[in-house]
């Protein structure tokens, strides 16, 4: 690969087991009685919650992960497990 860094290629190999395990867990999941949307929420919910759970530093040894702003230079991890706050914001589901 052009000249990608070992951590690099350690972010990225877990983002593709994210992917691979958000697929077949939704095809697993999906029912035809089920909403096509409910089925989009979830695994768009878990897709994200376990791209946060990395960042966590939970799922990879190898990673250690934070997210800094930019302009106020202050990390968005801080006082907060990213990926307990997803179901704050995120939804996994319509409202029956």
């Amino acid at each position: 690969m052009d000249n990608i860094k070992e951590i690099q290629n350690e972010f990225f190999e877990a983002l593709k087991s994210i992917q691979d395990t958000s697929v077949y867990q939704a095809l697993e999941e999906y029912n035809d009685n089920e909403s096509l949307e409910d089925l989009l929420y979830n695994v768009t919910y878990e897709t994200i919650t376990s791209i946060c759970e990395i960042i966590d530093g939970y799922t990879n040894d190898k990673l250690k992960l934070d997210l800094i702003d930019s302009n106020s230079n202050v990390s968005l991890k801080e006082g907060i497990q990213m990926h307990d706050r997803c179901a704050d914001y995120l939804k996994w589901e319509t409202k029956k």
